[in-house]
């Protein structure tokens, strides 16, 4: 019987194998959706004719014309002062959309009433006929006219005009998106589109099956998708090789950047990490895997190899990494690999529906094959495992083969499709996020030295919003579409954010996340501010975040970057070297709040007796003078102040220049928050943060970030910060920070075409904003020093003295000051502070 039982089990397990081949085989290409016939007519409203003889004509027609020309001086003359460059190619794009309908069409009642016009007009065209975003430098708002309509033999055509103007490099590429329309239920069921390109041709379409195709004009007809079109400038070639300088700054700053960045964190690891042989190799398989990835990207036919390195090579690298680090495996049970199960059922059963759905295989065929696949794999389990006699193992073990059998299945299909072209377009996203998941996932159990289920939860959320936002994963035709009907990926700038790119930055983001991480391990005694890597790992996390420019502006022909690449990552470090102090200062660190109140008493002390000493020489003169005190009565309290003074020293004061007992990660991030929170108002002047997924957020949101990073930096390493006094400190800090924000804009401050004025006022909002965060930072810190030993701030800063005031004051100065000059800065200084680069979800 034994021998027969296992005969059993392997034929079982072929019967389910071979389910899955066969359905797999039987399955259909899924081909794209069907088209209507195509006319040739030049007449965009003549009825289409079918080879039985004419039909009736539809009740709703659309069309739109889009034309392409130059811009002329009348064009521009709404164009504001410093945006035009002679240099450049200005570009008219003009937009006709017409709706033929009935005559008795609600519509057309609804568009004579005109409700919600002027302002309802974008949101009209926009979602019944789709968005057209046009490429290149907006020169003046979109503007449009008035709807017009004319009714003729009972029908009504409503005509829309839109014109927009833009500015192009002499040799840049236009490109149009047109956008799916929004309307539910929509207008018409097509569209007929018609480019008129003018000077221009046609480079590359996308999402185009053209009707007419001629040098001047591009018809195509348009349904509930996308589509895209380059045009390149027919005065304009493109030579072979492109001709460049011998020596460029931007490419030796980048890799001065790139070694001292890779010498810094080597230093920031430290000789203990290296150490470990489980480190070295993960070192070694990156450092293999790094240039193959950059070669395979570069290489564009190599492409996919890339997908490999990234999405299967690294994540299986990290959880062997995991795997040698930590002393025991994931600790699993039975009911968390069924609940897995049920959860990879269900998503298969998702797949298996739109494999039906898409006539992939019929409801019945994919029934019987996932039914025969499952079957046979849990009764293969059993008797595979029947010689056990563990009742539970008999009931657990069919189950999981079930569920992994219809998995197998659903996956199979998608394999096909992913062959053929036709598939979900965001199944590939998916399956890529969750194999990219188990890098996170491991660097948080080698973190955190334990496996556990919360740290797998947050890498899955995490891989998936590097991925998109959820708005992105449950757009409209994310899982029912095929690929072609999808719009093209998000930029940011020329950075194309596909799953390849996104991966990348999200594997920098989870680096410097590590090193954030790795100071708060570092930063839970007082000591941690002395060891030695510290200050490299804080360096690297400041330089990645100054790393990457704010953008670019072209003025007068000269593309300016703001700031440029690395020079500001390059000055972040020296002025970080230069505002602490090494070796560390000799002063007495308070282990305790006990402590700290010791010493700010006496510190306290110490200053009264000296301001009583001044005071003894200011009034003594007086009153000797008057006869009202005697030269023995002087001597004799001039005599006991300085008794007292030589009690307590005549050393620098330095209870206001300890951590005051509290551990640097605690004082790192009090001094975050209260850089972010000085920060926040200046939102307003760069706007607030946005992108596609979690990594172009971070990106754009750096701005934020940056002067709370040096509001990091002052907390964690606030005994090392040259001086002796909060404000003091605060001081040193701003003269680095100033230093390091000013760095990226030495290019825009020397350029001749900018005006003196517009110089001026961006240096002032600038270093306003500087000043503004360091100096509240400053008495921030003296509050909270004198909080914590528990004595009023006003001991140190007295209201009545203005003296005192100077320091606060000058702050509401400066803060006025800056908002004066935000709000009246020009169109030119606000370009420079912003950049004209930014996200974007499609070419504009």
């Amino acid at each position: 019987m034994g021998n027969l039982r296992i005969v059993l089990a392997f034929g079982l397990a072929l019967l389910s194998v071979g389910a899955v081949v066969w359905c797999t085989a039987a399955a259909r290409p899924v081909g794209d959706p069907p088209r209507p016939p195509v006319t040739a007519s030049p007449d965009p409203w003549e009825p289409v004719t079918s080879p039985s003889g004419p039909e009736a004509p539809p009740a709703r027609e659309a069309a739109t014309e889009v034309a392409v020309t130059r811009a002329v001086h009348a064009d521009l003359t709404g164009v504001p002062d410093g945006r035009l460059d002679e240099r450049r190619r200005q570009v008219k794009v003009s937009i006709r959309h017409q709706l033929l309908m009935d005559a008795d069409d609600p519509l057309a009642a609804t568009l004579r009433r005109g409700s919600g016009f002027p302002e309802g007009i974008q949101r009209f065209t926009d979602d019944g006929f789709g968005p057209l975003k046009v490429g290149g430098t907006v020169l003046a708002p979109t503007t449009r006219r008035a709807p017009t309509l004319t009714t003729k033999n009972g029908r009504t055509t409503v005509e829309f005009r839109a014109t927009l103007l833009r500015q192009l490099e002499p040799g840049g590429l236009l490109e149009l998106w047109f956008g799916a329309p929004a309307t539910s239920p929509p207008l018409v069921g097509e569209r007929v589109v018609t480019l008129l390109p003018g000077e221009w041709t046609v480079l590359r379409t996308w999402g185009v099956l053209p009707s007419r195709e001629e040098p001047d004009r591009l018809r195509f007809r348009a349904g509930a998708h996308s589509a895209n079109v380059t045009l390149a400038h027919e005065r304009h070639g493109f030579p072979d090789v492109q001709q460049e300088d011998d020596f460029s700054w931007e490419t030796a700053l980048g890799v001065l950047t790139a070694v001292v960045m890779v010498v810094l964190l080597l230093r920031a690891l430290g000789l203990a990490w290296w150490e470990r042989l489980p480190n070295r190799e993960l070192a070694v398989g990156l450092a293999l895997a790094a240039p193959a990835t950059l070669v395979t990207i570069v290489a564009t036919e190599w492409k996919p190899v890339a997908y490999v390195i990234l999405f299967v090579a690294v994540p299986l690298l990290a959880v062997r990494h995991a795997g040698r680090s930590l002393p025991t495996s994931p600790p699993w049970t039975v009911r968390e690999l069924l609940g897995a199960t049920a959860l990879g059922v269900l998503l298969a059963v998702g797949m298996l529906s739109w494999s039906w759905l898409h006539g992939q295989l019929p409801g019945r065929t994919l029934v019987v094959g996932a039914l025969v696949a499952a079957l046979s794999a849990a009764g293969a389990a059993a008797a595979f495992s029947a010689d056990l006699g563990v009742r539970a193992v008999l009931v657990r073990l069919p189950v999981l083969a079930a569920g992994a059998a219809v998995t197998l299945l659903a996956v199979a299909l998608w394999a096909k499709a992913l062959l053929t072209g036709a598939y979900p377009p965001d199944s590939v996203r998916l399956v890529l996020a969750l194999a990219w998941a188990l890098i996170p996932f491991s660097a948080v159990a080698v973190a955190t030295r334990q496996w556990t289920h919360g740290g797998l939860l947050a890498a899955v959320a995490a891989s998936l919003m590097v991925q998109g936002w959820p708005t992105e994963w449950l757009d409209e035709g994310s899982w029912s579409l095929p690929l072609l009907s999808q719009a093209q990926p998000p930029k940011i700038g020329i950075l194309v954010l596909d799953p390849l790119t996104r991966g990348l930055i999200g594997l920098l983001l989870l680096g410097f996340a590590l090193l954030v991480l790795r100071l708060r391990r570092l930063g839970d005694t007082v000591s941690a501010i002395s060891h030695p890597s510290a200050e490299p790992t804080m360096i690297v996390c400041l330089m990645v975040l100054y790393l990457t420019p704010r953008g670019s502006i072209v003025i007068a022909g000269s593309t300016v970057p703001l700031p440029l690449l690395s020079i500001t990552s390059i000055v972040a470090w020296i002025a970080v070297r230069g505002l602490l102090v090494s070796p560390h200062p000799a002063i007495v660190e308070p282990t305790s709040a006990d402590e700290h109140r010791e010493l700010v008493r006496k510190a306290l002390h110490k200053r009264l007796l000296l301001v009583s000493e001044q005071e003894l020489y200011r009034i003594g003169r007086g009153r000797i003078g008057a006869g009202e005190m005697s030269m023995a009565e002087f001597d004799n309290r001039r005599h006991h102040l300085e008794e007292a003074l030589r009690l307590h020293g005549r050393d620098p004061e330095t209870a206001f220049a300890t951590a005051a007992g509290c551990p640097p990660w605690v004082n790192g991030g009090y001094g975050f928050v209260v850089g972010l929170l000085l920060s926040l108002p200046f939102a307003f002047l760069y706007g607030w943060p946005s992108g596609v997924d979690l990594s172009s957020f971070v990106f754009d949101a750096r701005y934020l970030l940056t002067l709370p990073a040096f509001g990091f930096l002052f907390g964690y390493f606030y005994p090392r910060v040259r001086g002796t006094q909060p404000m003091t400190k605060a001081l040193h800090l701003m003269a680095a920070a100033l230093l390091t924000e000013l760095s990226g804009y030495v290019s825009t401050l020397v350029e001749p075409d900018i005006g003196v004025m517009d110089k001026v006022q961006a240096v002032a909002i600038v270093g306003g904003q500087v000043a503004l965060v360091c100096i509240g930072l400053g008495l921030t810190w003296e509050w909270r020093l004198m909080h914590l030993a528990g004595e009023p701030w006003g001991r140190v800063r007295n209201v009545r003295s203005l003296r005192s005031l100077a320091t606060p004051l000058l702050a509401i100065v400066i803060a006025a000051v800056t908002a004066a000059a935000t709000s009246a800065a020009g169109q030119t200084v606000e370009r420079i502070l912003k950049g004209d680069d930014h996200l974007t979800s499609g070419p504009r």
